[in-house]
């Protein structure tokens, strides 16, 4: 069966912030998986409840076990907003074993890590709740920055007038769950919401930056 290594960085100045980056690397395997359609893996999603990545044997402990595992793969995928030294030399690796590297980097191609939804008021009401622009298969669009969003709008036929009364809304996270991205909720006792598994969630329950 094939496999796909994923990578994406896992350092941070603290042991909270590397565990994080550990969460989210279990969500870009669900991204990966969803995308080649083969079970995809990715060690740094669970060695640092291991080992202690600012150990120096310990980290070259983990080093070698990634570097074997990617030998067995049949591509490399490359996640997150920068390249650290150890996806540096797994890249490095995978050229020199001939396996094929992907870039999936999140940053968005204006410069926003934050894809947009756009949103107006039911029957233009603000008291009211939400709907927001869908596509014809009944998706919610999600836009690369306002701009890119303001330029779909005005490509059909929305005003500049008709986009004061719009809500041009950030992602606040991505889901653990499926890999989409998260925005705030319209429910007010929870704090973001998924358009891909059709769920609120409670702050505890997602990696949330408000």
């Amino acid at each position: 069966m094939a496999l796909t290594y994923v990578r994406s960085p896992l350092s941070a100045p603290t042991r909270t912030e590397i565990m994080v980056n550990a969460q989210r690397a279990r969500t870009y395997m669900a991204m990966s998986e969803r995308e080649f359609g083969c079970r995809a893996v990715a060690p740094h999603a669970y060695l640092p409840y291991l080992l202690d990545d600012s150990n120096p044997e310990e980290r070259a402990l983990a080093l070698s076990f990634g570097a074997s595992l990617l030998a067995l793969c049949d591509r490399l995928v490359i996640y997150g907003g920068r390249i650290s030294s150890g996806m540096k030399e797994e890249i490095r690796r995978a050229q020199e074993l001939g396996i094929p590297i992907f870039d999936r980097q999140t940053k968005l191609t204006d410069g926003s890590s934050n894809p947009v939804i756009v949103g107006r008021y039911i029957n233009g009401i603000s008291l009211n709740g939400l709907e927001y622009l869908k596509n014809d298969a009944d998706e919610v669009i999600y836009f690369a920055g306002v701009e890119a969003a303001k330029a779909y709008l005005r490509k059909h036929g929305v005003t500049e007038d008709e986009m004061e009364d719009m809500v041009f809304r950030k992602s606040v996270g991505t889901c653990f769950r499926c890999g989409d991205p998260l925005f705030l909720s319209d429910i007010p006792e929870y704090t973001c919401q998924c358009f891909h598994c059709d769920e609120d969630f409670y702050s505890i329950e997602q990696d949330v930056g408000l």
